[in-house]
């Protein structure tokens, strides 16, 4: 297997699309334009078999969510090759709706840049559920089956989040955007300095001033504000509009922030993945908003870090989620057949929870407890009691962990058959995923005012 175009770990940079991408009819702003908003119908599994397509199956997207591993499962399960293309959003956006449609297979993105492909210049096809084994209202989470109840507290975000996954809301048999691993986006902290924060807020408290890391991506960073803002009666504003703010919302937002920025509250930005790391685990910074993998790597490289449990409310978790959508070229290359079972045999089976775990980041079929936590299919063996009850029932795991802000899950020995969880035992920062999903504040799509917010961000960037 040959990997494309390789880049830096940016899961949620700048969501732009070049020339090319223009030239295709691409939107001005992407994930939340002014498109038609046509849908191409689906099409079957059965419209094709795993032995008449072209090879190599073709899959595009950011190397957070296309890694090797997961190609050479698809590999060994099916005996088809497949090719991996490395890239960032944008570029991925870039070069879909530059042509790349028509020669790629499948395509994976997050929230923030999925509907522009899919919805904005839609050259996506959606996935039937009636095809898919491994999706079902019992055994998916209510996050994705049932969004208006899980979600409720979130007012008209939830339509946003219903447009992003399916193709009618209403009749929800079509993915869209197929879901496959999410998380809810907190702070990262040093525990040798920061006492349990969980309120977005922190990264504005006067004590640690000097001592914060924030990104440099306007769609996440201006939101986490938002949330602070609201919460302190700092700006006209309620709970639905947070994750697509008006140019007014906007300001008040960017123009705080610049304030701190200007006052030395920061000490710095960030805009690689590495480069959070780096200043976390120098201890330049005593808390940031780092992605939870990145948390982990500060941890790898001995420094302690906790992820945040954010509160109930207003000021709770940055949720998103990372999935696939079958592209237009899979049908004219014969290639419908193994796109399904790319999402369907790999990413929805026994094997890949326990992997995508190792990253912090959970799966919709976590409810199939029978697949997931104790059985196993042809991917492979199920995340095992100890480790499925660690990741998502807050359990503590069987053996004492004396360090919990160094614990790293993909070092420690997780025992496949049933125990009791040691009084001493570490547990899964952000604690129990139902926690998790009634903490979410926001859900992270790219907002209607794209083009303002970035030309406005210049001046935070440049401050």
């Amino acid at each position: 297997m040959t990997n494309g175009s390789s880049s830096n770990l940016s899961r949620r940079n700048f969501v732009q699309l070049t020339a090319a991408g223009a030239a295709a009819g691409a939107a001005g702003c992407v994930g939340g334009g002014d498109g038609d908003d046509t849908i191409s119908d689906s099409v079957g599994r059965d419209s094709d078999s795993l032995d008449d397509g072209e090879r190599p199956v073709e899959w595009i997207g950011p190397d957070w969510a296309v890694a090797d591993a997961q190609a050479n499962k698809f590999t060994e399960m099916t005996d088809v090759d497949i090719n991996t293309t490395i890239a960032t959003i944008g570029d991925t956006q870039a070069q879909i709706l530059g042509g790349g449609s028509t020669n790629i297979d499948v395509v994976t993105t997050d929230t923030s840049g999925s509907a522009a492909m899919t919805r904005d210049n839609p050259v996506t096809l959606p996935m039937a559920v009636d095809d898919l084994e491994n999706w079902n209202e019992d055994n998916v989470s209510d996050l994705f089956t049932d969004p208006e109840s899980a979600l409720g507290h979130l007012d008209e975000q939830v339509e946003t989040f219903t447009r992003e996954l399916w193709a009618d809301g209403d009749a929800k048999d079509e993915l869209l955007f197929s879901p496959y691993a999410y998380n809810f986006d907190a702070m990262g902290y040093n525990p040798s300095y920061v006492d349990d924060v969980s309120l977005w807020s922190a990264l504005f408290d006067d004590q640690y001033s000097g001592e914060v890391i924030v990104g440099e991506t306007a769609a996440i960073t201006i939101p986490q504000t938002m949330m602070h803002l609201l919460d302190n009666d700092m700006i006209d504003a309620n709970i639905g509009e947070l994750n697509d703010p008006s140019q007014d919302q906007l300001d008040t937002a960017i123009d705080f922030l610049v304030e701190q920025k200007e006052a030395g509250q920061f000490r710095s930005t960030w805009e690689a993945y590495g480069e959070s790391v780096t200043l976390m685990a120098g201890e330049e910074a005593v808390i940031g908003d780092v992605w939870q993998p990145a948390a982990m790597d500060v941890r790898r490289d001995g420094t302690p870090c906790t992820y945040a449990t954010m509160s109930d409310g207003v000021q709770g978790y940055r949720f998103w989620y990372g999935g696939m959508s079958i592209l237009e070229g899979a049908a004219e290359r014969d290639n419908v057949a193994e796109a399904y079972s790319l999402y369907d045999d790999v990413h929805m089976g026994a094997w890949f929870p326990g992997f995508v775990q190792q990253r912090g980041y959970s799966v919709p079929h976590y409810e199939n407890r029978e697949l997931v936590r104790d059985g196993s299919d042809d991917s492979g063996e199920g995340m095992g009691p100890e480790y499925y009850d660690w990741a998502y029932e807050g359990e503590s795991t069987y053996e004492p962990v004396d360090e919990p802000a160094l614990f790293d899950p993909a070092e420690y020995d997780w025992s496949m058959e049933e125990g009791e969880p040691d009084s001493n035992g570490g547990t899964r920062d952000s604690g129990p995923i139902e926690e998790r999903i009634n903490r979410i504040g926001f859900f992270q799509i790219w907002p209607s005012e794209a083009d303002y917010m970035t030309q406005r961000w210049e001046e935070f960037l440049s401050a």
